[in-house]
């Protein structure tokens, strides 16, 4: 049976990533309808629809498990002084 508490973290992580996707999209769409697309405005657009879709995609994929430790290989890790 799961904890609550985790339950509701990995929910409301997966549906800030959701909102996050909608931003790239709403930004995105945006950027498409620009057609002298040169202006700061463009690469601000562009900016923030990868940032968000990178992020959104990322939070609704791993939710939760986010916060889980990795495991580092010996050769990467730091050598003994």
């Amino acid at each position: 049976m799961t904890d609550a508490r985790h339950l509701r973290t990995d929910l409301s992580l997966r549906a800030s990533g959701v909102l996050s996707l909608a931003i790239a999209v709403i930004a995105i769409h945006t950027l498409a309808r620009l057609h002298p697309a040169t202006d700061p405005l463009a690469f601000l657009l562009a900016m923030t629809g990868f940032v968000c879709a990178s992020a959104g995609a990322m939070l609704v994929v791993v939710g939760g498990h986010i916060y889980d430790p990795v495991r580092i290989s010996a050769r990467w890790r730091r050598a003994a002084r």
